[in-house]
């Protein structure tokens, strides 16, 4: 693992998170044939300000969710694989991020098409929210960059780089941009609440 960037103590890069071995797994994974239907969210049943603006203009194509690939809750585990808790593990022990023993964490898959994206927004229920990239490849003019506003006039830029974890802290506003490219842009989200 290699700390790459502390943005303003907003947001944090992360590259070469997971082990190689561990890596291929989680991106080669059929996440379609994750059977539980509830797991399996559309972008239409999320807040609307996520994919239309003031204008209805839709914005967001195509992201497809599956929600709780695993989860920890106050030193508890659930997962539809264990190459998911091991993917909880790695995050929970890196030694730039925060943990709690008590916290809860929730691991989802997010699979963006193109011309998919979202809007501005802040995840103020979540302590921290991480983006750990799992495609295994992507070029800078495939789009889907993440935009921080540090609030400072211009947002910071962060790419999605294959086996990076980006790290935004919460009520920090951010933007996934629209993917150009014919890849998939390919997340595992982690939310994060600790508890005092």
């Amino acid at each position: 693992m290699i700390l790459y960037a502390n943005v303003d103590d907003l947001a944090l890069i992360i590259k070469e998170v997971l082990p190689k071995n561990l890596f291929e797994k989680v991106s080669s994974y059929n996440y379609e044939n994750i059977k539980n239907k509830k797991r399996h969210v559309s972008h239409e049943d999320w807040q609307e300000t996520l994919h239309k603006d003031n204008y209805k203009v839709k914005t967001m194509e195509q992201v497809k969710t599956i929600n709780s690939v695993a989860e920890y809750d106050n030193q508890k585990y659930q997962y539809v694989d264990k190459i998911f808790k091991d993917v909880l593990d790695i995050i929970m022990n890196c030694k730039w991020l925060p943990f709690q023993k008590n916290s809860m964490l929730t691991l989802s898959y997010y699979e963006y098409d193109k011309y998919a994206g979202i809007n501005w927004h802040d995840d103020t229920s979540h302590t921290l929210n991480y983006s750990l990239y799992i495609h295994d490849e992507w070029n800078k003019n495939w789009g889907g960059e993440t935009l921080i506003d540090t609030g400072r006039g211009l947002p910071l830029c962060a790419s999605p780089v294959s086996n990076s974890l980006l790290v935004i802290k919460n009520n920090v506003p951010h933007k996934v941009c629209a993917v150009t490219g014919s890849k998939k842009r390919k997340v595992l989200q982690l939310r994060g609440i600790f508890y005092s």
